[in-house]
């Protein structure tokens, strides 16, 4: 049971964090890499997130979704989008 509450407590712990984002540079402009849960958020709620970051707008370069397979265990894993941006100067 201990094991249990452990894992979860975790799992909660982790998942809160729903949008990260690090800066980049592209071709010497200013970037971002956003890494975004669907756990309790959406891609619009993460495109929102580079708004902000971006107080010109921002042209996607890149946009990946990874989807985990059900391994039938009665585990759900939202999928991730990661999005790269170079913000409008």
């Amino acid at each position: 049971m201990k094991k249990v509450l452990f894992l979860t407590s975790l799992f909660m712990i982790t998942s809160c964090a729903s949008v990260q984002s690090a800066q980049i540079e592209h071709d010497g402009k200013l970037g971002y890499q956003l890494t975004c849960s669907e756990f309790n958020s959406s891609l619009k709620e993460c495109k929102e997130n580079a708004d902000k970051l971006c107080e010109n707008g921002y042209k996607l370069l890149n946009h990946y979704k990874h989807e985990y397979p059900d391994s039938g265990d009665g585990f759900y894993m939202p999928s991730t989008h990661y999005l790269t941006v170079e913000c409008n100067s």
